[in-house]
């Protein structure tokens, strides 16, 4: 099998995490880490054994890419990620998709138009527990799923500099409503405001009405401990999961079951996931197009917020 020639564009907090999955993968070779701070990227690349470059612009001219993760900053994931496309380069960023939904309007042109396979960071969609509740769902073990209800909240974190906690986090569960309930949002209310100063929210309740199902996406950068947690209820059967540790549990009149679910790392199947799609040729889920979607929830969100009344996606 031919060797997959992949690079990581931003290598901070989580770029390097894409860089050490890259680098352990078979058929896959980790060819160069691009960051703006070079000791940064150099760090990174005497890790795993690649080169280091100060740009994309640099990487392209000194290596053949076939693929590469965009996790640089949501301001400049439009950039970054259109450059790489002009390149022929197959690419999965980072949520956000972009900053703006125009950014990410152009960014799935420009991968359309020069065909290149594109995916998003939704890493939740590969957790286990949503793998198995997911599961219980398509067999109708749950009946009809009608209500979403997540939590996922923890303190400020540092790392976060130029989105609020809407595109940081409530994105991640606005993309897995559409994903688990398998229609598109009709409404959006919300209630995000920030509680410090600061030019970004910090928490956000979220309300998603779809067709004969309801979701309540609660998020914060408030809560002195962190909590990621999903609940199902369907017709049948209440399914929930712990998004840490991997938790499943389904709940009916019959009782509760509790299965052991083998912990494996989401972000070690997201890009495998990702690697396979290139290979196959397959259209990618979560492709940019989810990407696009997830972004046009959290910006009718913030919407919402501002004018005290419900929006409908701008799809």
């Amino acid at each position: 099998m031919e060797t997959l020639r992949v690079a990581v564009v931003g290598v901070g907090f989580w770029g390097r995490n894409h860089a050490r999955v890259y680098s352990a993968m078979r058929d896959v070779e980790l060819v160069g880490v691009v960051d703006t701070n070079i000791q940064t990227a150099a760090d990174v690349a005497k890790s795993y054994g690649c080169d280091c470059y100060s740009s994309v612009a640099e990487l392209l001219k000194h290596k053949q890419v076939d693929a590469a993760s965009v996790c640089t900053p949501s301001s400049t994931h439009a950039e970054m990620s259109i450059e790489l496309i002009k390149g022929g380069v197959n690419l999965l960023v980072e949520k956000p998709l972009t900053e703006t939904l125009e950014q990410g309007v152009s960014l799935v042109k420009e991968a359309e138009r020069a065909r290149v396979t594109g995916s998003v960071g939704f890493i939740e969609r590969f957790n286990p527990a949503v793998t198995r509740i997911k599961q219980w769902i398509t067999e109708g073990k749950i009946g009809t799923p009608i209500l979403f209800y997540s939590k996922r909240v923890s303190s400020w974190p540092e790392r976060i500099g130029d989105v609020g906690v809407v595109k940081d986090l409530s994105i991640h569960d606005l993309d897995l409503v559409r994903f688990i309930f398998e229609k598109e949002v009709e409404s959006v209310y919300a209630v995000v405001d920030r509680s410090r100063k600061g030019a970004y929210e910090d928490f956000a309740n979220i309300l998603l009405r779809l067709k004969a199902s309801t979701a309540f996406v609660e998020s914060n950068w408030l809560t002195p401990y962190k909590e990621r947690r999903l609940v199902i209820t369907g017709s049948k059967a209440t399914v929930s999961a712990n998004y840490i540790t991997q938790e499943v549990s389904i709940a009916s009149a019959e009782g509760i079951f509790t299965p052991v679910v083998k912990p494996v790392e989401p972000l070690k199947l997201e890009l495998e996931n990702f690697v396979k799609c290139i290979r196959l040729g397959d259209f990618p889920s979560p492709s940019l197009m989810d990407g696009l979607k997830a972004l046009a929830l959290a910006e009718a969100a913030l919407l919402s917020s501002a004018n005290g009344a419900p929006v409908k996606p701008a799809y």
